[in-house]
C-alpha cells in the first residue's frame, strides 16, 4: 500500500522550492540548524542523511564539519531536490518521504532532520524507517518546532512535534534517548537519539 502524501505541503514545496534558498526565513533556519549541529557528538560519521533536506543548505553545513563524510539527501519536493541537486553537487538526492526512505538497513551512521519532522504525514513510520536504515551506534537527531500547547492545536501538524511524542516514538523503536533539550526560547525542540544494537 502506498503512503498518503501530505499533498498540501508537498505541493507548497514545489512552489517555493526555486526561492527557497534566498528566502527570508533562512537566518533562522540556519540559527536552527546551528544549534543542532552544537548538540551533535559524533566524531567522525562516514555516511549522513538528511530527512527533509530542502535545497541542501544543510547538507552543505555537514560537509564543512565532516568533509570526508558521503551526504545523502531525501525531501519528497521534486522541486526542492532539483535545486539541491543544482546547488550541492556531489551529494546523493533522492525524491522520497521519511516513512519509505530509499536506502539499505543499517546504513547510515548519523540522520538529522531540521523543520520537517512536523510536514511528516505519518511519524511513527517515519522514526520506525529511521531506526531501520540506522546502523548500529549510529545517531538521530530531530530538531523541530515546539508550540504552546493551545496554538499546537490550532496548527495542527506542530502537535506531533511535542518533545514527550517524540520521545515515546524514539524509545517505540528502540532508540536509545542520549538527549532531549529545548533551544531558542524554547521554541525548538531536539531529540538525539542512539540505536543501540
Amino acid at each position: 500500500m502506498e503512503l498518503q502524501r501530505n499533498t498540501s505541503d508537498i505541493q507548497k514545496a514545489e512552489l517555493l522550492s526555486v526561492a527557497y534558498e534566498n528566502s527570508r526565513w533562512q537566518w533562522l533556519i540556519d540559527r536552527i540548524q546551528v544549534a543542532t549541529l552544537d548538540l551533535v557528538k559524533m566524531k567522525s560519521p562516514k555516511i549522513i542523511l538528511d530527512v527533509g533536506c530542502g535545497t541542501g543548505r544543510f547538507l552543505r553545513k555537514l560537509h564543512e564539519c565532516w568533509p570526508d563524510a558521503s551526504l545523502i539527501g531525501v525531501d519528497p519536493s521534486e522541486g526542492m531536490v532539483r535545486e539541491a541537486r543544482r546547488l550541492t553537487p556531489g551529494v546523493t538526492f533522492h525524491v522520497a518521504m521519511a516513512e519509505s526512505l530509499p536506502l539499505s538497513d543499517a546504513s547510515v551512521d548519523l540522520i538529522l532532520s531540521t523543520l520537517s519532522f512536523h510536514h511528516w504525514s505519518e511519524p511513527d513510520k517515519g522514526i520506525r524507517e529511521i531506526a531501520r536504515v540506522l546502523c548500529p551506534k549510529g545517531h538521530v537527531v530531530i530538531a523541530d518546532a515546539v508550540l504552546p500547547y493551545g496554538l499546537s492545536m490550532l496548527i495542527w501538524h506542530f502537535n506531533q512535534s511535542k518533545p514527550n511524542k517524540v520521545r515515546r516514538m524514539f524509545i517505540e523503536e528502540g532508540l536509545d534517548i542520549q538527549t532531549q533539550q529545548r533551544k531558542m526560547k524554547r521554541f525548538l525542540g531536539i531529540t538525539i537519539g542512539i540505536k543501540s544494537t
